[in-house]
């Protein structure tokens, strides 16, 4: 008795045609592509986001080739190099001072660099410098800005703006180390009127940019502009000096009065320091020394 055998449904070679939404977003992707390639890198009528960062740095930026040929050639850049068009201001005043520094100043830079076991090292080969560098004597360059250390404001800005900026860099770069309200929690407490490194408005400034490296406060200039230096130490100086958050750290360093409290000193002849006589009542020394 014969059997025939019918091959399996599952060794048949099918052959269906695509779905017609599936062709037709194939299709779409190829011209759109097309559309791009011709519009961003072949006739150049739109930027690439190398040139919109280009143009955001400096609005009238015009590549010489682009201009030359009317966008018509772009030349290629290697995202792994750099042209001088692309560095910004502060990264060429950065590169400045590395190249004009001086030998002290490559070491107080390395310094500033160093963990703790090549800084102890550094300390150890260069005890004149360290202790420059430790002082807050470190200078970023030479020749590149001859005021560096020198404060750009002699006394603490107070308006809202500014001061509403240096909240918001208070609380989301300082907090960690001395509290959300300046309390101290690593780093000492910044409401009381004790001072490790002097509390007058150029010596908290001072401390912000070059940081203080053997207790682990990093340097902040260069982080911070000098213009966001000022607001945060103006904040310090008027909205947390004088104030008694909760749970405060015991005070450390040397007791210093407020600068505050030395412009508001009353004279004996019962006048403030600004020749108007001091309100009933209030007498402008305690004013100014609350903390």
């Amino acid at each position: 008795m014969r059997c025939s055998i019918t091959p399996s449904t599952a060794s048949r070679k099918f052959d269906n045609d695509l779905p017609g939404w599936w062709k037709w977003l194939f299709y779409i992707s190829i011209a759109f592509a097309a559309v791009y390639m011709l519009h961003y890198h072949v006739f150049s009528t739109g930027d690439s986001s190398r040139v919109e960062y280009l143009k955001e740095m400096n609005p009238s930026y015009s590549s010489t080739l682009d201009a030359a040929s009317g966008g018509l050639l772009t030349p290629y850049q290697s995202p792994f190099l750099s042209r001088d068009e692309n560095l910004t201001p502060r990264v060429r005043a950065e590169i400045a001072r590395m190249t004009d520094a001086t030998f002290e100043q490559s070491v107080m830079r390395a310094m500033s660099k160093a963990d703790a076991t090549q800084l102890d090292k550094l300390k150890a080969a260069f005890p004149d410098i360290y202790k420059t560098f430790s002082t807050g004597g470190f200078t970023a360059g030479a020749g590149s800005a001859s005021t560096a250390n020198e404060p750009t404001i002699t006394a603490p800005l107070k308006d809202a703006a500014a001061l509403a900026s240096g909240k918001q860099i208070f609380e989301t770069q300082c907090f960690t180390c001395h509290g959300k309200l300046g309390e101290g929690l690593i780093g000492p407490n910044l409401t009381d009127d004790s001072w490790i490194h002097g509390g007058t408005l150029p010596d908290v400034i001072r401390v912000i940019r070059k940081g203080v490296p053997e207790k682990g406060m990093v340097t902040w200039e260069r982080t911070l502009s000098p213009e966001q230096i000022d607001q945060l130490a103006s904040y310090i100086m008027v909205k947390l000096q004088g104030t008694n958050p909760p749970n405060p750290k015991a005070p450390q360093g040397v007791k210093a009065a407020p600068a505050a409290a030395v412009e508001n000193v009353e004279p004996a002849d019962g006048k403030a320091a600004d020749g108007k006589a001091a309100p009933a009542g209030k007498t402008p020394a305690k004013e100014g020394a609350k903390k």
